[in-house]
């Protein structure tokens, strides 16, 4: 059922990010609520519950985003490898590591996203693209994520294991 939940958030918020999240611009940047929210929910409920969504939300979001088929999805994976960092509990601190962790995979997705630019023949600057494109990226996805944090901590169920049954 977890996966199915997941499923739908993630498809319903590829939606979002195509549709209305686009049109806002901070810092001259789309903010990218997806991203945040995937990195969120790997902190909260691990690489299981993630894998999908991600899976989900790239082929989704390449669809309806107009982009490169698979472009998305492969800018996405990096949070798959955020994941395993997070399951080796290397900063204990869930805080820390979220925010660590949204600014990782939000300079790894922009970064490809750029890269896929400069390979399709974009004449991308990649020094102009790192100042006005991944690094305000990042910041902004930064601020945004303690509260889609929070929204997440407090939204997931509690821990079942280890008590009495009635």
């Amino acid at each position: 059922m977890r996966y199915w939940t997941g499923g739908v958030i993630a498809l319903f918020l590829a939606l979002l990010q195509a549709s209305s999240v686009e049109q806002f611009k901070v810092l001259g940047v789309t903010p990218n609520l997806l991203l945040v929210l995937l990195v969120s929910w790997l902190v909260v409920r691990g690489l299981d519950d993630v894998l999908p969504m991600i899976a989900v939300a790239g082929v989704t979001l390449g669809f309806i985003g107009l982009q490169t088929p698979g472009l998305v999805l492969l800018a996405l994976l990096p949070i798959a490898g955020l994941g395993v960092l997070r399951e080796m509990h290397v900063i204990h601190s869930d805080i820390v590591l979220v925010l660590a962790f949204v600014l990782a995979a939000s300079v790894a997705y922009e970064s490809m996203i750029v890269a896929s630019l400069v390979v399709t023949g974009g004449g991308y600057d990649i020094i102009t693209a790192l100042r006005s494109a991944v690094i305000p990226a990042a910041i902004v996805n930064v601020a945004m994520t303690l509260p889609v944090y929070v929204v997440m901590r407090l939204a997931k169920p509690s821990d079942r294991r280890n008590r009495l049954a009635y």
